[in-house]
């Protein structure tokens, strides 16, 4: 089978409405690639020494817990990047910014909904014992961490891409025969005659 199953250590951002000039500040988009953007997340967060991705004990953390409204404002793919460079793969919160969600899920960043309920939980968990390990189960569409589980809100086709470890390219691939069929018939003479 696929990734049904990740597991992680995870981060408290214990904010909601963080916007993506948040995540990653206009002015450190300048280097026109796809890595290299670790430093940058957060950049202006990062400052204060009790922020807590300064906090060593979370150094480890794979997967970032947040609020409501995760990744709304401007389209840059740089929030992507940046949180994929710093080692995360996954983002557990109440909702997401719409074209951020789609960028995450290109970029095979796993963005995960649940209940204001579960996130609060979450954040309880891991301020008390933060070397709890996150089971993220999508077969069952649950999010898992000792004892207790809270719900997934997954879309099925985003839920088959990571199950099927597909990607865009892939799934297009599947509906060759279609595709084909159709430019026959709609471009009857570009078709090769032997």
């Amino acid at each position: 089978m696929g990734r049904e199953l990740i597991c992680g250590y995870g981060m408290p951002l214990e904010k909601n409405n963080v916007d993506t000039d948040q995540i990653i500040p206009a002015r450190f988009c300048y280097v026109p690639k796809r890595h290299g953007h670790e430093n940058s997340l957060f950049g202006d967060w990062r400052e204060k020494k009790d922020f807590v991705i300064n906090n060593p004990i979370y150094k480890k953390a794979t997967i970032l817990v947040a609020g409501y409204g995760f990744a709304t404002g401007s389209s840059r793919e740089y929030a992507v990047w940046a949180i994929k460079d710093y080692g995360f793969n996954v983002v557990i919160a109440q909702s997401f910014g719409e074209i951020f969600y789609k960028n995450a899920i290109i970029n095979d960043l796993l963005p995960v909904k649940t209940s204001s309920e579960a996130t609060h939980a979450l954040w309880g968990i891991l301020k008390k014992c933060p070397e709890e390990v996150i089971h993220i189960d999508l077969y069952d569409e649950l999010i898992k961490v000792g004892k207790q589980s809270f719900p997934i809100f997954i879309e099925p086709g985003v839920k088959n891409k990571y199950l099927l470890n597909q990607d865009d390219i892939s799934l297009t691939m599947e509906e060759l025969d279609k595709i084909l069929l159709y430019e026959s018939k709609r471009y009857p003479y570009l078709a090769t005659t032997e």
